[in-house]
């Protein structure tokens, strides 16, 4: 079993924690999944995210990552699908904000949907499996054991932590949500923000290198 050394863990758990409190795209989903008001709606949303966080992690241990750095086109193709597919929840969003219960009604039309909608989110941003890459090595350290091991549980440390992140902000942002269900011209707007922020992330995905 792999157990590293005290101080190596104390650096990657302060390293995770500014990384979890740092605001980015996975955050921003489940908020605009979450305020719609439902806090299963955000968990599920959050397990998704989480789960497609491991696809990478395991992606990245077993070299399939490096095929986004080897082959430009691979990054390319699966960036394209990703925001396309971010442009799409973010008219989507758009299109049922005339409709006073359209987010609450459309979001949590099943929990695999709120669920596979995470896991794509996640599976189609090539850059978590390149982030994966770049900072998971850095801890890693030959001389304590074997470094595909090592990976392995800095990447499970790593999501585990990320999971339970997840979890508390499907919850904060959909106690906020329930305040905007009681009010239909506060609930169109928060509609329209959402598909505002989906867009966005889908043009940050697109436009990144």
């Amino acid at each position: 079993m792999v157990v590293p050394e005290l101080d190596r863990l104390i650096l990657f758990a302060t390293a995770s924690l500014a990384l979890y409190l740092s605001p980015g795209p996975d955050m921003l989903y489940i908020a605009s999944r979450a305020l719609g008001g439902s806090v299963r709606a955000g968990v599920l949303a959050g397990l998704g995210v989480s789960i497609g966080i491991v696809c990478h992690m395991l992606a990245a241990g077993f070299g399939l990552a490096a095929l986004l750095i080897a082959v430009p086109a691979a990054f390319i193709a699966v960036k394209w699908c990703g925001a396309a597919y971010l442009a799409y929840l973010g008219i989507k969003a758009w299109l049922g904000a005339g409709d006073q219960s359209g987010f609450r009604k459309a979001a949590p039309a099943s929990d695999w949907a709120m669920l596979r909608q995470g896991i794509l989110v996640n599976l189609l941003n090539p850059k978590i499996a390149l982030f994966f890459l770049a900072f998971i090595p850095q801890f890693v350290d030959p001389a304590q054991g074997h470094p595909t091991a090592q990976f392995f549980f800095f990447g499970m440390l790593f999501t585990v932590g990320g999971l339970f992140w997840v979890l508390i902000q499907a919850v904060l942002f959909a106690r906020a949500g329930r305040w905007l269900t009681t009010r239909p011209a506060a609930l169109k707007w928060q509609q329209r923000v959402s598909g505002t922020v989906l867009l966005g992330l889908a043009a940050n995905l697109a436009l990144s290198d």
